[in-house]
């Protein structure tokens, strides 16, 4: 259900979506009718993810070893479950728990930092789980709505408490036999609703007083104003059912009930629950990490041991067949030929931009060249342009020149030039005794 709906809120918010799992049930027919691909072999993919989220944990080690290079973001949904074991690879950068207990275990059995762990919380679909009316002033109605509930003393217990307070009991679950597809149309019928993890969170968002309980692990508290953030951030989980289910235990919290607090609460519950809430911040995160993480370069060494310790984890924790040791060898050697073809094609990358570098070199070079003997021609060109207006004005010089000689000699030539010469040869005389004088 987590991926469904993780995949459908992707797609509607415009993400190219594929899901990789490897069986699929009738879940894969509405998911592809939503334009969202679905594979159970990631070589079928031909186009690289821009970042992995990976919900359990062999698929997203399958996923990362075949995308190398492509960032990855990890969920712990469990505090117990093989699914929920992180994958001990470099390209995970980003690990998410679902509650307070799942962070616990990646920090205490993993060595994850906390400051490393996002807590994103399970959130639930507010337009199903429609708030119910108005508690009563006394309850009249329970129900414990778990599929590990049935009918066994703990259960009986728990109806005798009820029983003792005049509250009819009813029991939603699978091991009771009475499965319910969609639990979110019953649920408004009840007062009290006895419940864990999501079953709880369904039933606050709907305005149900909840008791934190579940027959095959014991029992918590009535969640209250007060304490339901804190019972929120463990998930009405496990971490809270530390007492036994007795109808002394039940009774006491039954008797705890206030409509008007548990009103409160389912406030609460429906303005932090939401799955909008959930998936908007995988959402953020999941662009965050493509956008600081284009890829994640991982040395070929370094991924060698992180697969031979992956596969040493495999095999201390199971019974593998020879068929299952072979598939791991494989893939290691897979891990490594792709690790091997990331160096190369980083060292041709490098090659080709130092040639590209070069070229570019050269490229620049020669257009300092053209520019520069594109500005000797130019200069050449208004030198060439002076020197021609220079030589016209030599030629109209020399004209007038040869003009005015002309004219002198027609000026000697003439009459009275000579009639006039005793006249200059007087003035000339009478001009230098003055000047002697």
């Amino acid at each position: 259900m987590f991926t469904r709906d993780l995949a459908l809120w992707l797609r509607r918010r415009g993400h190219a979506v594929t899901i990789f799992a490897t069986t699929f049930g009738d879940m894969a027919d509405e998911l592809r009718y939503a334009s969202i691909a679905c594979v159970t072999d990631v070589a079928d993919m031909a186009g690289r993810p821009d970042v992995i989220i990976g919900n359990t944990h062999h698929e997203t080690v399958r996923a990362l070893l075949h995308f190398h290079d492509v960032p990855v973001l990890t969920i712990c949904h469990d505090r117990s479950a093989d699914h929920g074991r992180p994958a001990r690879f470099a390209q995970v950068v980003c690990h998410v728990a679902v509650d307070e207990n799942c962070a616990e275990r990646l920090v205490h059995e993993f060595g994850i930092p906390r400051e490393r762990i996002e807590l994103i919380q399970n959130g639930v679909d507010l337009s199903r789980f429609l708030p119910r009316p108005a508690l009563p002033v006394r309850p009249r109605s329970a129900l414990v709505f778990s599929n590990y509930a049935s009918h066994d003393a703990q259960l009986e217990e728990v109806r005798a408490a009820c029983t003792q307070r005049g509250l009819t009991l009813d029991v939603i679950g699978s091991g009771s036999g009475n499965h319910m597809t969609d639990p979110a149309a019953a649920l408004g019928r009840y007062d009290v609703v006895f419940a864990k993890g999501r079953c709880a969170t369904e039933a606050l968002v709907t305005g149900n007083a909840v008791v934190v309980l579940d027959p095959s692990m014991g029992m918590g508290e009535m969640v209250t104003a007060g304490e339901v953030a804190h019972a929120r951030r463990w998930n009405f989980g496990r971490a809270l059912m530390v007492r036994p289910i007795t109808r002394d235990n039940v009774g006491a919290e039954l008797d705890r009930y206030d409509a008007q607090d548990a009103g409160a609460a389912a406030a609460w519950g429906r303005a932090k629950g939401g799955l909008d809430v959930t998936l908007g911040a995988l959402e953020t995160w999941a662009l965050r990490l493509s956008q600081q993480y284009p890829t994640v370069e991982v040395p070929s060494d370094q991924r060698a041991r992180e697969m031979a310790h992956y596969m040493d984890d495999w095999i201390r924790r199971g019974s593998p067949t020879a068929a299952h040791l072979a598939m791991a060898a494989l893939q290691q050697q897979l891990a490594l030929l792709h690790q091997a073809l990331n160096d190369r094609q980083r060292a041709h990358q490098v090659e080709l931009d130092a040639r590209q570098a070069q070229v570019q070199g050269h490229a620049d070079r020669a257009t300092a060249q053209a520019e520069l003997a594109e500005q000797l021609r130019a200069t050449e060109a208004a030198c060439s342009a002076r020197l021609a207006d220079a030589e016209q004005q030599s030629r109209q010089a020399r004209a007038e020149l040869a003009g005015l000689q002309a004219q002198l000699r027609e000026v000697h030539a003439s009459r009275s030039w000579r009639v006039t010469a005793p006249l200059r040869r007087i003035s000339t005389f009478l001009l230098s005794r003055s000047q002697r004088a």
